[in-house]
């Protein structure tokens, strides 16, 4: 086999630079999950990602690889021990994951027991050449692979010690997000295995639920990411309020979902408002096996749409988790879906024609329901316009019927900023990334708000009318006052006793 078999295993097999990370912790939680099978490990496992401007390394207290093992199994491509019904990753694929963006990627590992210390590197810059579609690929790729790897074994460990640590060295090709902290503690929040975030009131009940459907605790690791000074411990990225286009709502309600044949488990969080969420992080529902996210969004939009093609874009009106019994489903290569099982396409069938019928049902209705409000404000303004029309061209108009357009424009122009806040939710929903035209929800609002506009400014020249009219200005005068009155009385009633309440409208009255 070429070299570009291998590129077909590395650089091809991972689109987005952060994958890299998701792997190693990936790798890192097996190995962890292995230390505590065997009694190694009793505390929490750890994972320390350590960003540094031509460095990354990430170590964990995992079980290790025996330095009898060791140059076998981290040179073999596409070989595992690991146990698909046990680990998270079986392929062997995934530790040479970064290559693609570093010089050099070495891996140190100890074991239980043992005082060697093996240490695996790879010339990345060499690899990355052989693969150069101009070089043509033609060495074979055992003979690439042994010229481009180097060994060593070195007593300095103690028998107590066990870690692995993975360390991509030569930055010079890595894209900034897989260097920026924010970047990366973003993308670990989403994807690996960290537990929900302490201090969230709704956490407790989901592990509660999680572990009474499927017997046992979620399984998590604790993952830091270090940069410079600064350590963040990475936690799942829900909680009460979610970003949306106008600003944030507040989840309202948690539910939960169980397969009866035991095939999956999951939550389902809905707002109060129900509106696209915009955080890219939580929108829609994320599937999950052995904690660990399979894709992101277009899972559940995919099944939405099955639903009704134009649904998809109502996932994203919830948020939650799906976890697949990992007997039941096997995530592909790049996870970023299912293999086409019988046992897949079974829970996949019954996930579209329950969970996502019922929940893209009510979206819609919803999203309906604000459509009827916007709808219903634009027939105002329309109604409120041909009024207006029919005072100014009437040259016979009562001061009273001028007044109370003046009055119903005033109420309508808040009636029309609250729909535009509905309006640019309802749209954001239906765009879906596309740019809107000029019938779109938002833009005509915003020409009924000028409207509205247009309409007070007639009814302020129609009092014009009566200006010099003394009695109609003495009415005017009476009606705002009483008006003004009104809400005073109104303010003061709610932080007052009843006595003091009547003192005050009292002498208020007599003032006028």
């Amino acid at each position: 086999m070429g070299a570009f078999v291998l590129e077909t295993l590395t650089l091809g097999m991972y689109g987005e630079p952060r994958h890299t990370l998701r792997e190693y912790v990936q790798n890192a939680f097996d190995s962890i999950r292995s230390a505590q099978r065997l009694k190694r490990l009793t505390g929490r496992g750890e994972v320390t990602i350590r960003l540094a401007a031509d460095k990354i390394s990430i170590r964990d207290n995992g079980l290790g690889v025996s330095a009898a093992q060791a140059y076998r199994t981290l040179t073999s491509v596409g070989a595992s021990k690991k146990d698909r019904q046990r680990d998270a990753g079986f392929r062997g694929i995934g530790r040479l994951a970064g290559m693609a963006y570093c010089d050099t990627l070495t891996f140190e590992t100890s074991f239980p027991d043992e005082t060697v210390v093996t240490t695996v590197s790879f010339d990345c810059t060499k690899l990355l050449k052989a693969m150069d579609p101009d070089s043509g690929g033609d060495m074979e790729l055992s003979r690439l692979l042994g010229s481009a790897i180097t060994f060593a074994q070195v007593e300095t460990a103690t028998p107590e010690e066990h870690y692995f640590e993975v360390r991509m060295e030569g930055l010079a090709h890595a894209p900034d997000n897989l260097k920026n902290g924010s970047s990366v503690i973003e993308y670990l929040s989403e994807t690996v295995p960290v537990p929900y975030d302490p201090s969230w009131p709704r956490a407790a009940q989901i592990e509660q639920s999680y572990r009474s459907f499927f017997g046992a605790p979620m399984e998590t690791i604790d993952v830091t990411v270090v940069e410079g000074a600064i350590e963040t411990l990475v936690f799942k990225p829900y909680g009460e309020r979610y970003d949306h286009a106008n600003g944030e709502t507040e989840l309202d309600s948690v539910e939960f979902e169980q397969d009866t044949d035991g095939r999956y488990w999951g939550w389902i969080g809905r707002t109060k408002d129900a509106v696209t969420i915009s955080d890219w992080k939580t929108r829609a529902p994320r599937m999950r096996v052995r904690n660990i996210q399979v894709d992101g969004t277009q899972l559940f939009e995919q099944l939405f749409s099955e639903v009704n093609p134009s649904y998809g874009r109502l996932a994203a009106y919830y948020v939650g988790e799906i976890h697949i019994a990992p007997d039941h489903v096997v995530p592909n290569a790049r996870r970023d879906g299912f293999e086409e099982t019988e046992n897949w396409l079974a829970i996949r069938k019954d996930l579209i024609e329950g969970l996502c019928a019922n929940l893209a049902s009510q979206a819609y209705e919803a999203s309906r329901d604000k459509q009827k409000e916007i709808t219903k404000v634009i027939k105002q303004v329309d109604e409120l316009k041909k009024a207006g029309g029919k005072l100014t061209q009437n040259p016979k108009a009562s001061y009273e019927a001028v007044v109370d357009l003046l009055t119903k424009a005033r109420r309508l122009r808040r009636n029309a900023s609250s729909a535009l806040k509905v309006a640019n939710a309802v749209d954001s929903t239906v765009a879906a990334g596309k740019e809107l035209g000029p019938t779109s929800n938002v833009a005509v609002l915003q020409e009924a708000a000028k409207d509205v506009e247009a309409i007070e400014s007639q009814a302020r020249m129609l009092i014009g009318r009566f200006m010099d009219d003394d009695e109609k200005i003495t009415a005017l005068r009476s009606r705002i006052r009483n008006e003004l009155m009104e809400e005073v009385l109104a303010i003061v009633s709610a932080h007052v006793d009843p006595p003091t309440y009547q003192a005050i409208r009292k002498n208020l009255l007599a003032l006028t």
